[in-house]
């Protein structure tokens, strides 16, 4: 445009957002100058296609560069702005009046086209970009030193790396049945290749013994407790004794003191009628306690994790969140611990599971501790004869229901599964004791490395097999995600009882309320071939998760994991996809309220990595270091560098 665009006042700490979808504007937008209405290109672009108008003039350069950022799937995560608002129309030339009063305008000016970026800043960077990739001369030397190097380790990790893959699922391709499920110890030393052929594909990865298993007992709930109050004046109110848990029974949110919360972490509690109750502690510890918790007693743990390039969320190297400039808001992907309540025996109800869902980020789970809780004696007494009142009750309410097994928000609703028996124990191939129907189904698949595997031979392994598994994951592909859907929107109606009808929703794995037992599961499998893999977890142990791939956990101990949410390069484009999908669910949708900023931060990191490549480029001393630099020792030198510069930070941070 000959016009500058105005620039809208925002600051590095503060977020604006689409006033209709909620999505999270990171430059160009349309705003009214009297209500101030903020209305995302995105949402221009559906309002066109509802109201008919062919954008000509100006505005084709707009829509051009709307439909550049859009996905091909656009058409099908669009607003539909006619059966909304069917009175809000575009103008003939394609300029936007203001949203009506029920969409939140004032419904009278004009929206005008404005920026938070520098007007040039993308311009600049594809500019420098292409003058980068340019100016690059490489001699024929050097292009075959290049792929004789590429074929070697090219034959050398696919050697490494499938002596280190693990079935964990019996798929009609078997190739899709086995994981990446490497020894931390290998994993340093080989670097990104090996990880990277598999995280490239959305697989996820399990990472062995990433510390040894006689620290664990530095990880229980009492240690975390102790060692936070001993960091100092972290600003801990008097009423930090006191913390919110869920209760997995009716997943609601109530208040207990924390030394009960951390004594039924081992013991156990019981409801009033003497149900066992399954708890799981939300926002404990808060995020600068945690962080000051980790710098002054754990000073040496973040920089020792697997892939830490990736994981970090300050100093990941390939971490695109960690790029956002300081004090920027973002969604919270600094470490968390989630502590929370498990059992073994299946229950029937209230169960300590987490219900299928999925994120927009990677996120890597690591098993810190684990408490078998033994429910024996009172608690299995009152336990039955609570599960034979809910078996009787249920069998009541959904006799005319089909027997697909699926739990609502931890209350068993098929007929089938309420009169089944779960108190019988067998053991699996691996060895451990756990329940015949939910877990053992299809376990002996669980952990069976392939032929040949160095991990079979590795004493620590068998250390592992006789532990038994504190948590299970199940993980689907990211392209089963649609017949998934297409599965739970079919059966959604039998998933619920006829007192606790739910309407049917588009995306129903967003919802976070339902949990698939073993029987939706085989049904899911006869349905539409779909398998997800099933990962047993045990202390010691990394799980990870690519964005965009659903899972579910259920404990069957007690455990304490440290989590952190990551994007990665591979995972953008997913990411960008399921914010296409997440702006077309209600506003007021909890999966809206955990948006990622996925344009800022791919746009923040390639700026970095230009920034970057030209301190190369242009310092000779510096670039002949990191030229010469091997790709399979980047971990180990990065946890090195990490390390000194946590030491340096908690001296800074302690004193």
């Amino acid at each position: 445009m000959k016009a500058d665009i105005p620039r809208a006042d925002v600051h590095a700490d503060e977020q604006m957002c689409c006033n209709l979808c909620r999505q999270p504007i990171y430059d160009y937008h349309r705003h009214c100058t009297q209500c101030y209405y903020d209305l995302c290109l995105t949402c221009c672009r559906d309002l066109r296609r509802a109201s008919l108008v062919i954008v000509k003039g100006d505005f084709a350069g707009e829509k051009a560069n709307s439909d550049k950022l859009t996905m091909k799937s656009a058409h099908v995560n669009a607003i539909d702005f006619s059966r909304l608002y069917p009175k809000w129309k575009a103008n003939d030339d394609g300029s936007i009046p203001c949203g009506p009063e029920e969409a939140g305008g004032c419904g009278f000016s004009k929206l005008v086209l404005e920026r938070i970026f520098k007007i040039n800043w993308v311009a600049k960077m594809v500019k420098n970009a292409e003058e980068m990739v340019g100016g690059c001369k490489v001699s024929d030397l050097e292009i075959d030193k290049c792929a004789s190097f590429t074929e070697n380790t090219s034959s050398q990790s696919n050697g490494s790396s499938e002596a280190s893959l693990s079935q964990f699922s019996h798929r009609d391709h078997s190739s899709e049945s086995f994981l990446y499920h490497p020894v931390s110890e290998d994993l340093k030393h080989e670097g990104l290749r090996q990880f990277y052929e598999h995280w490239v594909k959305g697989e996820p990865v399990i990472v062995k013994h990433v510390f040894d298993h006689s620290l664990a007992s530095s990880w229980d709930p009492m240690s975390i407790w102790r060692g936070i109050q001993e960091t100092g004046d972290v600003g801990m109110p008097e009423t930090s004794n006191i913390v919110k848990v869920i209760d997995c029974l009716n997943q609601s949110e109530i208040d207990v003191e924390l030394a009960q919360f951390i004594k039924g972490y081992s013991e156990g509690l019981k409801h009033e009628d003497g149900w066992p109750k399954m708890l799981k502690l939300k926002d404990w510890p808060l995020p600068n306690a945690l962080e000051e918790f980790l710098l002054c007693q754990r000073p040496e743990f973040l920089s020792n994790l697997p892939m830490v390039e990736f994981i970090h969320p300050k100093w990941g190297l390939l971490n695109l969140a960690a790029k956002l400039p300081h004090g920027t808001m973002q969604t919270e992907a600094g470490p968390k611990i989630y502590i929370s309540y498990g059992t073994k025996r299946e229950l029937g109800r209230g169960d300590p599971v987490t219900n299928l869902r999925v994120n927009m980020g990677d996120q890597v789970n690591l098993l810190m501790h684990s408490a078998e809780v033994n429910i024996e004696g009172w608690q299995k007494s009152n336990s039955e004869k609570m599960k034979k009142s809910s078996r009787e009750k249920l069998s009541l309410q959904s006799e005319n229901l089909p027997n697909l097994g699926l739990k609502l928000d931890g209350r068993e609703v098929s007929s089938d599964i309420a009169v089944k028996e779960h108190s019988m124990m067998k053991k699996c191939s691996s060895g451990f004791g756990v329940m015949e129907d939910p877990v053992c189904s299809g376990t002996d698949m669980i952990c069976t490395e392939k032929k040949g595997s160095v991990n079979s031979d590795n004493d620590s392994a068998d250390v592992k097999q006789k532990l038994p598994a504190a948590a299970i994951w199940d993980v689907f592909q990211r392209q089963d995600v649609l017949k998934l859907n297409e599965f739970l929107r079919v059966h959604w109606q039998e998933f619920t009882t006829s007192t606790n009808r739910l309407d049917p929703v588009s995306h129903p794995i967003y919802e976070k309320t339902l949990y698939l037992d073993d029987n939706v599961k085989r049904k899911l499998k006869e349905e539409h071939r779909i398998e997800p893999w099933t990962i047993e977890q045990h202390v010691g142990e990394a799980v990870f998760i690519p964005a965009g791939c659903p899972f579910q956990v259920r404990n069957l101990q007690s455990t304490v994991q440290l989590g952190l949410e990551f994007l990665s390069p591979e995972s953008l484009r997913e990411s960008s996809r399921m914010a296409q999908e997440i702006r077309c669910l209600p506003d007021d949708h909890d999966a809206k309220l955990k948006i990622w900023e996925v344009e800022k931060m791919s746009l923040y990191a390639g700026s970095w990595a230009i920034r970057e490549i030209q301190k190369i480029t242009l310092d000779p001393k510096l670039g002949s270091d990191i030229i010469e630099f091997e790709d399979r020792n980047l971990t180990a030198v990065v946890s090195e560098s990490l390390e000194r510069l946590t030491n340096k930070r908690r001296r800074v941070a302690c004193t």
